[in-house]
């Protein structure tokens, strides 16, 4: 019996010994496979998710870079505001929270009480506000709520040439004009910085702060003249106010160069509240509005027939008293007209005349030369948004197409694209590349970009250039449609037009609806501004040269007085172009009698025109570095003609 209990008794021991066994071999195989399970297959997981819980990463965003006019005046500028931010998790009364800064943020109380309640761990309350110091200090003493410094898009003149520049939104990101082409070189380069928090969420270091700073946004220097630009808005604001113009454009440039002066769109806004008004205010219409140009596109028919010895400025042509009939179409002009040379058809402004005109140069030469004008293609100017306009293709035209686009319809331009033809024929034939941002520059003040007159090709000679000048000069003369135009102290060449915009909803066009424009360039035989107004739809009084033609005046009175510019001397006007000639001459036997052919000439104090001539003749590339007179150049005068790249000769 003793023994048999004994035995039973080491049993149920034995049992006992492999049960607790069994349960520290069970408990701790789940903690070894546990632990293999943090440290092996959930390590990556586990790593990143407390990594979220200690660590915070900073989006630092670099100051955005200001924008200039040609004369380092500001235009648009960054500054430092306040943005206000909760994390609602660390509120304890919403209620009372959204209480307190109501009336310090401007906002309703129930707005700010939504957002604290969101279920988020970070929220805006208010982006980029103007605090004032008690207002900070109000703030801060909030548990959950803190500031954060964030740069903010400010526009120093308002309205003054907003359509060009454009604008920003909350984050910096450019969304309209230069503000959108140059995003990318204006917002500069964020940077990324690691923190550790402390147990209540606070920062407590940063890696790399000190040895890190984001990239600053570079600066921008337009081709604009501020000056230029505010005389430019006024007088275009003013014909639009006592028209009541649905809206209107004005577009300055220097013929010579390219460059942009002025670019002002009616109706415009404040890029400070852009929120405030539509995109339909914030269109640059000189780049993106498209419209038929009218009598204004008579001046590159003429110009085509001349350069191709179709007509000559003395022909005569018969203007059938006011009516004409091609195919099923019959022509008016708003006169009566008998016979009309080339000249009188361009200072009275003929359709009749114009359409004569086309037949005789005929479809594939006019074609091909409004083509070489740019019609029909963008100018690659450096600004979002540009229209091509719209040419006809030429198998598509008939002897109606061939009339009507001779004097202005059924093709539609933008501004940019007739300013920069007529820059063409002021200039003595050049084909410029229009441009507006003159360069950009680093942190540093190192210019990064920059650019510089282009020719894109030469469309008519100089000799045809001059012809078309004088003709052009008559239309702002006594009996001329431009007479409104015409200065005092300056001569003055220019076109008027008055066209009829088309109904694209029921076809032909739209009853007592008109684009009345003028452009000219000033003064007339030695042009320093080139400048189009078109105004969209005025009530009243229709007619180019009596809307659009006053606004030219003032803008180039105004301007030229700025510039610099002095009355002409009498009798200048012939005798300018004889000494061209002269130039010309001396300059091309000077230079390669002294130098030699293979030798750089001398510049000195010649001007752009004279420059190009002299380049084209001697069959070498010049790059144009300002205006005005030649100061220098690369190589100097007698070195070798570089064998790669252009002469570079600088003017002032």
């Amino acid at each position: 019996m003793r023994k048999r209990g004994t035995k039973s008794s080491s049993q149920y021991l034995n049992l006992r010994i492999y049960l607790v066994l069994g349960f520290f071999i069970l408990f701790f195989s789940a903690i070894l496979f546990r632990a293999f399970q943090l440290q092996v297959l959930d390590t990556k997981d586990l790593k990143s998710m407390a990594m979220r819980q200690h660590k915070r990463t900073v989006n630092v965003q670099s100051k955005r870079g200001d924008i200039y006019d040609r004369n380092s005046k500001e235009l648009a500028v960054s500054i430092e505001v306040d943005s206000v931010y909760a994390q609602p998790g660390k509120i304890e009364s919403p209620r009372s929270a959204a209480k307190a800064l109501a009336p310090v943020l401007s906002m309703d109380r129930r707005e700010i009480e939504k957002k604290i309640r969101s279920a988020t761990n970070f929220v805006w309350l208010k982006r980029q506000v103007d605090l004032r110091d008690e207002e900070r200090k109000a703030v801060a003493e909030l548990e959950g709520v803190g500031i954060m410094k964030e740069s903010r898009r400010y526009y120093p003149n308002r309205q003054l040439a907003s359509n060009l520049i454009g604008f920003t939104g909350l984050d910096a990101n450019g969304l309209e004009g230069i503000e959108l082409h140059y995003d990318g070189m204006l917002k500069g380069a964020s940077h990324k910085f690691v923190g550790d928090r402390d147990a209540r969420g606070r920062m407590i270091v940063f890696e790399d702060f000190d040895k890190t700073v984001p990239v600053q946004g570079m600066e921008v220097e337009l081709t604009i003249d501020k000056t230029i630009q505010y005389v430019a808005e006024k007088a275009l604001r003013k014909a639009v106010e006592a028209s009541g113009a649905k809206a209107a454009e004005v577009l300055v440039m220097n013929p010579t160069t390219g460059e942009v002066l002025a670019m002002a769109s009616m109706p415009t806004f404040d890029p400070n509240d852009f929120s405030s008004t539509t995109p339909r205010h914030w269109r640059n219409r000189a780049v993106t509005d498209v419209f038929e140009p009218g009598s204004v596109f008579k001046l590159f028919l003429i110009s085509a027939a001349i350069e191709e010895n179709a007509v000559r400025p003395q022909d005569g042509f018969f203007c059938e008293n006011g009516s004409y009939g091609v195919a099923d179409r019959v022509f008016h002009d708003h006169d009566k007209y008998g016979w009309l040379t080339v000249a009188q058809i361009i200072k009275y402004s003929s359709n009749i005349g114009s359409a004569k005109i086309g037949d005789r140069l005929g479809k594939n030469r006019l074609y091909r030369y409004l083509k070489a004008y740019g019609f029909g293609d963008k100018t690659g100017i450096d600004l979002p948004g540009e229209s091509a306009g719209s040419l006809r293709p030429l198998k598509n035209w008939s002897d109606v197409t061939l009339a009507t686009i001779s004097f202005g319809q059924g093709v539609s331009v933008t501004g940019l694209q007739l300013i920069t033809a007529l820059s063409a024929v002021a200039n003595g034939g050049f084909l410029m590349k229009p441009y507006v941002v003159k360069s950009v520059r680093d942190a540093n003040g190192k210019v990064v970009s920059e650019t510089n007159p282009t020719i894109v090709r030469r469309v008519i000679s100089e000799e045809t250039a001059r012809k078309m000048t004088d003709m052009l000069v008559s239309v702002t003369h006594e009996g001329g449609t431009g007479v409104k135009a015409s200065l005092d102290e300056f001569e003055v060449a220019g076109k008027t037009g008055t066209a009829q915009k088309p109904d694209f909803k029921h076809g032909g066009y739209l009853k007592g609806a008109f684009v009345a424009s003028f452009f000219g360039f000033v003064p007339a035989r030695s042009p320093r501004l080139a400048i189009l107004v078109a105004i969209d739809e005025p009530n009243g009084e229709h007619y180019g040269g009596t809307i659009a033609g006053p606004v030219f005046k003032e803008i180039a009175e105004k301007s030229l007085s700025y510039m610099g510019v002095f009355r002409e001397r009498k009798g200048s006007t012939k005798v300018e172009f004889v000494e061209a000639d002269a130039a010309k001459s001396t300059a091309k036997a000077g230079s390669d009698e002294e130098f030699g052919p293979a030798a750089v000439p001398d510049f000195t104090g010649k001007t752009v025109r004279s420059v190009l001539r002299m380049a084209k003749g001697r069959s070498f590339d010049v790059n144009v570095m300002g205006s005005g007179k030649a100061v220098s150049q690369k190589p100097a005068p007698g070195q070798n003609l570089p064998t790669k790249g252009p002469v570079v000769v600088f003017f002032q």
